[in-house]
């Protein structure tokens, strides 16, 4: 148990982690993306109110301080020069359909051929902006017209531009793991401090458990021994009856304090292939007389030949302690249901015990697992129990590799334990 918490701390950790990075990372890389579609977006205005080019005075009114690049979050200050660092052409359309290139001087020429190509595609599609690939680089482009009225497209390198969010990106990407990977071997390191006053808390109560548990026995047994003795003198009184039952009480609850403390450390526990239908008819057959006792409408349904790895004694008590608690807590001249059965798929047997339980819509049940835990917050002692039995359960079921889960439905309240169905 110790180890399952110690992964369940480690696991929950590097969740936490993972998620504050993908937060802080994803916020900044949602602000760089936003930064560079309105920096191309500014970059293309400018280069359509100028017909095609850029220079820093004619940038300027667009780039500027007014334009909005001035002092942006991952820029810095804005700088006139910065509008040679944009990769761009135009494409000058004359009335007859005959093309011409502009602006495509220096070492990082494009291919004429393709470029005229795309343009002519463009222009047939009628496509006013849009994306187009050329020479492994994405453009951006947008048909406009020069203030003499000459038909233009504009083409903007759009992979430079993004040159920055692809390189954080990939940033993000490498630190984040190299961060999650270092924390998580931080983590495993150190777990074992980071939990040490939680199991060194956790093995006292256990220790506590079992050292009262038969510290009291020895008491409870004199008390016993000398209330039987009293009998013998003729001493047949309604109180000795009482303290002996209370002797009885108390002896059966250390017994269940003890067993429920060692249940949680039986990791090594022997499973063996056992009879669940025989197990679950043997228990669902003692308990006849107390349901025909409390005028209860017994009902059982078994499907023979059901086989599970479970070790004997645990599984018998597993299905006595819940049979038991639809008997006690059933309500008057109510309903106990006990119905063994293969899962829909047939890869596992489906234990339900259910039972009337008019009252129980508001309920939180995910606590009838808990410890000490009873319906009856009056804790009446004519409710025999002691809010262990079910936590009990649920050790015992989870070392068996099952689940068991509990639910309300139309007036009755459902316990399920699921195990793998073995040939």
């Amino acid at each position: 148990m110790i180890q399952k918490f110690r992964w369940h701390f480690i696991f929950l950790s590097i969740t936490s982690l993972f998620i504050v990075l993908i937060f802080t990372f994803g916020g900044l890389l949602g602000i760089t993306y936003h930064q560079n579609r309105s920096e191309e977006e500014r970059v293309m205005t400018a280069l359509v109110k100028n017909d095609g080019g850029l220079t820093p005075r004619n940038a300027s009114p667009v780039l500027g301080e007014d334009g909005g690049l001035n002092n942006s979050l991952l820029r810095g200050p804005y700088n006139p020069e910065q509008v040679f660092q944009y990769r761009y052409f135009t494409v000058q359309v004359d009335p007859n359909g005959q093309l011409t290139l502009q602006n495509n001087d220096g070492k990082n020429r494009v291919n004429q051929d393709l470029v005229f190509k795309k343009s002519q595609q463009i222009i047939d599609k009628n496509n006013k902006s849009g994306q187009v690939r050329i020479d492994d680089n994405i453009y951006a482009y947008r048909q406009s017209k020069t203030k003499t009225g000459q038909k233009i497209i504009i083409f903007l390198n759009e992979t430079l531009i993004f040159n920055r969010y692809w390189t954080l990106l990939r940033i993000s990407i490498f630190f984040g793991i190299t961060a999650l990977l270092v924390f998580a071997l931080v983590l495993i390191l150190l777990s074992g401090k980071a939990i040490k006053p939680i199991v060194e808390t956790y093995n006292k109560q256990k220790e506590f458990i079992t050292n009262a548990g038969h510290e009291l026995k020895t008491p409870l047994s004199i008390i016993s021994a000398n209330t039987e003795m009293e009998e013998m003198l003729g001493d047949n009184s309604e109180w000795n009856q009482s303290t002996k039952e209370q002797v009885v009480r108390l002896q059966n609850l250390i017994n269940r304090l003890i067993a429920i403390a060692r249940t949680r450390e039986q990791q090594d526990l022997t499973l063996s292939r056992i009879d669940f239908s025989q197990v679950v008819e043997t228990s669902a057959h003692s308990f006849k007389s107390v349901m025909e006792k409390d005028h209860l409408d017994y009902q059982v349904d078994v499907t023979s030949d059901l086989f599970v790895n479970a070790e004997p004694h645990s599984l018998t008590e597993v299905v006595n302690i819940l049979i038991d608690n639809a008997a006690k807590y059933c309500d008057a001249n109510g309903k106990v249901i006990v119905s063994l059965q293969k899962s829909r798929l047939g890869k596992t047997a489906v234990l339900k015990v259910a039972n009337t339980f008019a009252n129980g819509k508001r309920v939180n049940y995910r606590r009838f697992f808990d410890r000490f835990y009873r319906g009856d917050q009056s804790h009446n002692s004519q409710k025999k129990g002691y809010g262990i039995g079910l936590a009990m359960t649920a050790d015992i079921v989870q070392l068996f590799g099952g689940k068991i889960s509990v639910h309300w439905k139309d007036g009755m309240i459902y316990f399920n334990i699921n195990l793998k169905l073995v040939k």
